[in-house]
């Protein structure tokens, strides 16, 4: 009985498969129309019909409105964008004497000409780790970090220990020719001289002829002799050494991912500098 049931169920399938496609094929819609209208079914079907478009109609008015608010936004945006840059130009040419350069270049030109060039080295060396500072700033910014993070790479860039200080201003000294090296040599590792208690005691550097030194409240002359320092450590003085090189090449360079790389080697050379000391 099972197997007759079963057997039934198949062949009825068969039968709707092999017709359906027939009936399907002569009509896919109906249209409604007369006494249908009335039909509880037909009513269903096309209050249905109603509802998707007012809700298709009030997405549209909705799009249409953001959009016309947006091409709103874009337009005032733009023409505050124009007037910002407008008013910065204006700013740009009434505090033209007072921006950085032409500021410190008023400073200068009260200088004697002959000092001009140590100057604006320095400047130039300052400006470019002031530069770099910023762009680190701003790509971290622009990448989504935080301020922190970006107040941390200008700091990295822009600061300048005592140790990179001393060591540009004596390269500098020495460029200029308003120091000379081997007089230099005799700075100890925090920039000094030695001190003594007794002027009369202290040595003349660079002499180079014998001479003598005269205390003021006695007529007894004392000898100046040529001290001679014990030598700074050597890998102290390597790594200085290193430094000049990396800030002098600092100083020339105009490409901005060179100079980004020299700033981490000459922060290394510090570190390790401080270390030793």
């Amino acid at each position: 009985m099972t197997k007759l049931l079963y057997a039934s169920i198949i062949a009825s399938v068969i039968v709707m498969s092999v017709f359906s496609a027939d009936a399907f094929a002569q009509s896919d819609f109906k249209k409604i129309e007369g006494d249908d209208l009335n039909n509880p079914v037909s009513q269903d079907i096309l209050a249905k019909i109603e509802f998707a478009k007012k809700q298709f109609m009030q997405a549209k008015e909705t799009e249409n409105k953001r959009n016309a608010q947006q091409k709103l936004i874009d337009e005032q945006r733009a023409i505050s964008q124009e007037s910002l840059k407008q008013e910065l130009q204006r700013m740009e040419k009434t505090y033209e004497e007072f921006t950085p350069r032409n500021a410190f270049a008023k400073y200068v030109s009260n200088l004697n000409a002959t000092n001009h060039g140590i100057f604006w080295d320095q400047f130039d060396y300052l400006h470019a780790k002031i530069s770099l500072a910023r762009d680190a700033r701003d790509s971290v910014i622009k990448q989504g970090g935080t301020f922190s993070e970006a107040m941390k790479q200008y700091v990295q860039f822009a600061k300048m220990p005592k140790i990179e200080m001393q060591n540009i201003v004596r390269e500098l000294n020495i460029k200029h020719n308003l120091a000379q090296e081997d007089i230099q040599s005799n700075f100890d590792m925090n920039g000094k001289l030695p001190r003594y208690e007794n002027d009369i005691e202290a040595p003349c550097y660079g002499c180079t002829a014998k001479i003598s030194k005269v205390q003021i409240d006695s007529k007894q002359s004392v000898p100046i002799t040529r001290t001679v320092f014990e030598p700074k450590p050597t890998q102290i003085s390597d790594l200085k050494d290193s430094l000049s090189d990396l800030q002098s090449q600092f100083l020339e360079s105009k490409n901005i991912i060179a100079q980004k790389k020299m700033v981490f080697e000459m922060n290394e050379i510090i570190k390790r500098i401080q270390e030793l000391q």
